[in-house]
């Protein structure tokens, strides 16, 4: 029996494990598509997405192309592949892309579909207090994750999940899920199913303007944002001009001005209740537990007021 020849399309960390898990389940990998190099840090320098460092190591073909176009595309329709898998590409693939593969383009979606479509799943079903979410594998369509849906997995969200621990619980789980079912594909044994498009939610993506706290929402919302946001692109605020990313909090009872440091090492009054703070990262510095953290900054006075300066 021959080897399925197939293509991935993924980029960040997390798209990584299913990719492995084909590689060495005995797909044959024929290319990879990842996200262009991209510069990071104070020195700008460029830097290849996780997926293309994996790939090359492995000496497996990667695929950078600024634009899906029709030049691309002759490079793609010639990798012949029986079956595309997308993960956390991060470009939109237009139809002509989508119709090459014999079997289609298959993409594994970190929600319960049509439960958050769109760039944000798995901080939105944070945010919004959801107590499951899933992984969903659709085939896809000429839609933003409208495909008919192979497969579901469900996954519990608690009151203290984060997005790392979900989007590292999805990126784990939808390995066998992703091989199993492909498996049952190819053999034509999956039923594919409509989504009920009357029950979707759009999860819209992340701007930097969210992300700065707002002490006039209740401390429950914005705890939920700080476990939504977390690791990447963290809920923050200004004070004395300097930028404090905040990665963990808790709610605390205690209540006053809005924005008013009320306890020490660092509560924070909100609309309703209160902030403990309990990891921090100062701009340019490495995140830090609080205890450590104000062992060298005495900045933060009690009584002060956060006003976002």
């Amino acid at each position: 029996m021959k080897k399925q020849r197939v293509v991935y399309f993924g980029s960040p960390e997390f798209s990584l494990p299913p990719l492995k898990t084909l590689y060495l389940g005995g797909y044959d990998i024929v290319g990879i598509y990842t996200q262009e190099p991209k510069k990071k840090f104070r020195g700008q320098k460029k830097y290849n997405t996780p997926v293309q460092q994996w790939a090359e190591s492995q000496l497996l073909p990667v695929f950078t192309p600024k634009i899906l176009d029709d030049t691309s595309l002759k490079e793609f329709q010639s990798l012949k592949p029986d079956v595309a898998i997308l993960f956390a590409y991060g470009k939109i693939v237009p139809m002509n892309w989508l119709n090459t593969p014999l079997n289609g383009f298959i993409n594994i979606h970190a929600s319960l579909l049509p439960r958050w479509r769109g760039a944000a799943p798995v901080q939105r079903a944070i945010e919004n207090n959801d107590k499951e979410t899933g992984i969903t594998i659709i085939k896809m369509n000429d839609k933003i994750d409208e495909g008919q849906i192979l497969v579901q997995q469900k996954i519990e969200i608690n009151e203290l999940t984060d997005g790392k621990q979900l989007i590292d619980q999805i990126s784990h789980d939808s390995c066998s899920l992703l091989y199993n079912t492909l498996k049952k594909y190819f053999l034509g044994q999956i039923q594919l199913k409509e989504q009920d498009h009357s029950q979707s939610t759009y999860a819209k993506k992340i701007n930097k303007f969210e992300t700065q706290v707002d002490w006039g929402l209740s401390a429950s919302i914005i705890e939920k944002k700080i476990r939504a946001f977390y690791p990447s692109p963290a809920m923050w605020f200004k004070y004395k001009g300097q930028r404090f990313k905040i990665l963990k909090a808790k709610i605390s009872n205690l209540q006053d001005e809005k924005g008013k440091i009320i306890n020490l090492p660092l509560t924070i009054a909100c609309k309703n209740n209160s902030l403990d703070i309990l990891e921090i990262q100062a701009e340019g510095k490495k995140p830090l537990k609080i205890k450590e953290f104000v062992l060298g900054n005495n900045q933060f006075q009690l009584n002060a007021i956060i006003d976002n300066d």
